[in-house]
């Protein structure tokens, strides 16, 4: 979206962009395999390891992630942490999976799944995963003039139970929350104080999209009226 805006940033992420997993399966032959086995399993040694991270090089932590056969069934679920995750004796070479995020850190939006194969020549497969962050603009505008307003105390409201979320004055720019705000919540944007001239205007209920949209929330300040009558007495 083009124009100024004052950019918030949710603790943690970094200023280069979208989250990134990094997926890498790797398996040894047990003892007296041979490569090419035709059972197309290998019994012992399957390692797994993740690791969630932004660009930067930062861990994030708190993602739900699963690995998941092709009957649905569940392998193994864990929450991203610092480091990596491993999982031993439990994938098949030449099945597929599908690696799943089944909840993400606040700020974060919920990736698609990725469907992997795993190589039967003990070759290392990656599979990267990309989590976007929620994307609002918060834009107050005079009714009368149609220009955006300085001076207004602002607050984002948590519609479940009320706590103020963020509160902060307009500089007659845009403010933009960039991985602060949570997939698929509800929120209340409230006007706290108007400026000199205005009212207060009521509230506006929003939803964050839970698919990584760009999502804009407008709020219009009406001027003051006062007629003055001069009358003879």
């Amino acid at each position: 979206m083009k124009g100024k805006y004052k950019i918030f940033k949710g603790a943690g992420l970094a200023l280069t962009g979208l989250l990134i997993v990094c997926f890498a399966l790797s398996f040894a032959y047990a003892a007296g395999d041979a490569k090419g086995d035709p059972s197309g399993e290998y019994d012992k040694n399957y390692r797994v390891t993740t690791v969630k991270s932004v660009r930067s090089g930062d861990a994030v932590v708190g993602a739900v992630l699963q690995i998941v056969d092709k009957n649905g069934t569940v392998i193994e679920e864990w929450t991203s942490g610092a480091g990596e995750h491993s999982l031993n004796a439990r994938l098949i070479a030449g099945a597929t999976y599908t690696l799943r995020e089944k909840s993400v850190p606040a700020g974060y939006v919920k990736a698609a799944d990725v469907t992997f194969t795993v190589s039967k020549d003990g070759s290392v497969d990656a599979v990267d995963m990309k989590d976007d962050w929620t994307k609002v603009t918060v834009l107050k505008y005079s009714n009368a003039t149609h220009t955006l307003v300085a001076g207004a105390v602002l607050q984002i409201i948590d519609a479940d139970n009320g706590a103020v979320v963020y509160e902060w004055t307009t500089d007659g720019t845009g403010t933009r929350f960039e991985g602060f705000l949570t997939a698929g919540k509800k929120y209340i944007l409230r006007e706290k104080a108007a400026p000199a001239g205005y009212t207060v205007a009521a509230d506006v209920a929003f939803t964050v999209s839970a698919s990584g949209a760009e999502d804009t929330v407008t709020m219009y300040n009406d001027y003051t009226k006062v007629t003055i009558r001069k009358v003879a007495k």
